[in-house]
């Protein structure tokens, strides 16, 4: 296992980024949860790059874009089935130019399913997706040679399932009065 300088510098840049994933996870705003996610991307695009994992480098660098786009998209706006399919497409695109093989299939599948719900969803339901998703992912990166991406998905995982946990809506049965024979 002999690892570069460069491909170093990648992986510290991927732990970077576990860290800012970890976090935004925890955040209870779409819009919060967009910008922290944002720059982990950012540094995930580039240690993709660094350690020569094209496809990972190429589908992020789409994902930084459907972030600004999900971001600046107006709140009251209702479901926009456009954002979403165009940026898959890109990521389709991305993925061909990018193939690295089979493998380049799990990252394209996750992110796509990412983005499709990211647009669709809330940032409570949007969290039940990234469970998905980052087990296609996490297994991309197994096939990338990604410690710091195994790593971080691994930890978005654990994050995602204590986000959902921690701000899911209170579920308590109503009550109801019961009629009492005479």
């Amino acid at each position: 296992m002999d690892i570069n300088f460069i491909e170093l510098i990648g992986h510290c840049l991927g732990f970077i980024s576990t860290g800012l994933f970890f976090y935004s996870y925890q955040r209870s705003k779409k819009r919060k949860l967009l910008i922290i996610q944002t720059v982990a991307t950012a540094l995930s695009c580039v240690q993709y790059l660094l350690i020569g994992a094209f496809s990972g480098f190429a589908l992020n660098a789409v994902c930084i874009i459907r972030n600004f786009v999900y971001y600046f998209r107006d709140k009251k706006q209702r479901i926009d089935w456009t954002s979403p399919i165009i940026l898959s497409l890109c990521m389709a695109v991305a993925s061909i130019f990018s193939w690295e093989g089979m493998h380049s299939l799990l990252i394209t599948l996750g992110l796509v399913l990412n983005t499709m719900c990211m647009g669709m969803f809330g940032a409570r339901n949007f969290r039940k997706t990234i469970l998905a998703s980052s087990s296609l992912i996490l297994i991309y990166n197994i096939f990338a040679g990604s410690y710091s991406g195994i790593v971080s998905e691994s930890i978005s995982l654990i994050s995602v399932i204590i986000g959902i946990i921690r701000f899911k809506k209170s579920t308590k049965p109503v009550k109801t009065e019961q009629i009492q024979p005479t």
